[in-house]
């Protein structure tokens, strides 16, 4: 049975739903959220007849409950994606009763699916809605694709509702809209595919309409294709001008920070420092790597070390293996091997595995970790966790396996479900999870507690390390942190 058959199955009373969203919780989630455009947008005809006519229903569950929260969010969230007008409307319109908090693309769509009667009307949100797909894309979204997606559904609202009769205030609207785009504040959402939708002609509105929502399609599935891996097993940066460099220097995250902000103060700009998207890009381009440090260096190394302290220094003194998930140019495990010389624990690393779908990244925490260690073996997967399989890893049981999930499990894109099935099947033994975050949202939040949630019932589990602080609640900084810390044996 398909899982939206299973779904609808459950809706029939709030105590089956309910059941069935605390046990399947992360499967929800990657079936709304994070699979492929192309593989949800084939289920589209049954979800659109299962959001109305179960609606009676979710008005029924507790929504002082997270999962339950998150529910409504995925709901609302391919609501928006599909163009289901109505859906969505009855759904936020059931969030704000409950006090559910939404991100600021949704609350964006609210403002042009809701309460809008005229083309003025239209006009007169355009600020209002650029603002918010602005905080979206600098602050909230794992990339720009559902962020610039719904622009353009904006824009079609106004064009298939009032290009029939009035053209010329669609061209009008279409003129203002243009004008915002190029303002400083706004122009970073003047993409590509806006300029290319915003160009086509409204000689035929129908014929717009069919070329809008193929762009659309594309759009989306963009969000879910990485670049070409390179499957060489010990990739590392070498006889670059960087790498040169970083000879020169002690092996020590501030002076590599340093370095890096020094480097970047030569070449830096806005228009990169927006392409990290806030810092969960799949960077490709050597700019990037050193807006990174220099944007977001201190703050990495910070939330790192103050998820790593409670760890017991016995766990660490045992022959390891680091796994760094998502590893960037390989901060967390050089927080890691730092803090465990400054603190002189006298431990065995066998090997560092680093995964990482972009290979100028994954090369140079290669050569990261090198600056820390001579000896440990290196290996690197150059795959997006959707890509890895079980013969890409060889782990030891009597080996303890150190897992480090920095700035990873809140990204939407990829199966966490996938991910926690690969992780029970490879590696057997003592594991320690390090799992650290921004404060994004209460939804990402939950999808790191659904992770935690999900070994919960394994052998010797316990959890070490559970904080949780917005911006302005970690006293002495000014940055949001989601730490959890477990240990278990499979």
């Amino acid at each position: 049975m398909s899982f939206i058959n299973r779904l609808s199955n459950a809706s029939n009373s709030s105590e089956d739903l309910t059941e069935f969203i605390q046990n399947n919780s992360i499967e929800i989630y990657d079936f709304f959220i994070s699979q492929r455009n192309s593989s949800i947008i084939i289920h589209k005809t049954e979800i659109e007849n299962y959001i109305l006519p179960k609606y009676i229903t979710f008005r029924q569950l507790d929504f002082t409950d997270s999962k339950n929260q998150t529910f409504l969010f995925c709901l609302m969230d391919v609501s928006q994606r599909f163009g289901l007008a109505t859906e969505f409307q009855q759904l936020f319109n059931l969030a704000n009763q409950h006090n559910v908090s939404l991100n600021s693309r949704l609350n964006a769509t609210s403002k042009f699916l809701i309460g809008i009667n005229t083309i003025s009307d239209y006009e007169n949100i355009i600020n209002e809605v650029l603002s918010n797909l602005s905080a979206s894309f600098l602050k909230e979204e794992d990339n720009e694709q559902k962020t610039i997606a719904t622009l353009i559904q904006y824009y079609t609202e106004v064009f298939y509702n009032f290009g029939q009769q009035n053209i010329e205030r669609v061209i009008e609207f279409r003129n203002k809209l243009l004008e915002e785009l190029q303002k400083e504040e706004y122009k970073f959402l003047y993409t590509k595919s806006i300029y290319e939708v915003l160009s086509y002609s409204l000689d035929n509105i129908d014929d717009l309409y069919q070329a809008v929502h193929t762009k659309l399609d594309e759009i989306l599935e963009r969000a879910s294709q990485y670049l070409a891996f390179n499957i060489e097993p010990h990739l590392i940066e070498l006889d670059t001008h960087y790498s040169h460099l970083l000879t020169e220097i002690s092996a020590n995250f501030s002076e590599i920070r340093n370095l890096c902000v020094e480097l970047y103060s030569v070449v830096s700009s806005d228009e990169i420092f927006r392409s990290l998207q806030r810092g969960v890009k799949v960077l490709t381009e050597q700019n990037q790597l050193l807006a990174y440090l220099h944007s977001y260096g201190k703050m990495h190394q910070a939330k790192m070390i103050s998820a790593i302290r409670p760890i017991e220094e016995k766990d660490l003194q045992e022959e390891l293996e680091v796994y760094d998930w998502g590893c960037g140019q390989g901060l967390a495990s050089v927080c890691f091997l730092e803090h465990l010389i400054n603190q002189e624990t006298h431990y065995s690393i066998k090997n560092f595995t680093l995964i990482e779908p972009s290979e100028i990244a994954i090369k140079r925490a290669s050569l990261h970790i090198r600056k820390f260690t001579k000896k440990t073996q290196i290996i690197t997967i150059n795959k997006d966790l959707d890509s890895l399989e079980s013969t890409d890893f060889e782990s030891k049981e009597n080996n303890t396996k150190i897992h480090l999930f920095s700035n990873i499990l809140d990204v939407d894109l990829f199966s966490m479900s996938d991910l926690i099935n690969l992780i029970k099947d490879n590696f057997k033994g003592k594991n320690i999870f390090i799992c650290v975050s921004p404060h994004v949202s209460n939804f990402k939040t939950e999808r790191i507690d659904s992770f935690v949630d999900s070994f919960s019932n394994n052998l010797n589990f316990k959890l070490i390390a559970d904080i949780s602080e917005r911006n302005g609640e970690w006293v002495g900084t000014t940055w949001s942190r989601v730490i959890r810390v477990f240990k278990l044996s499979f």
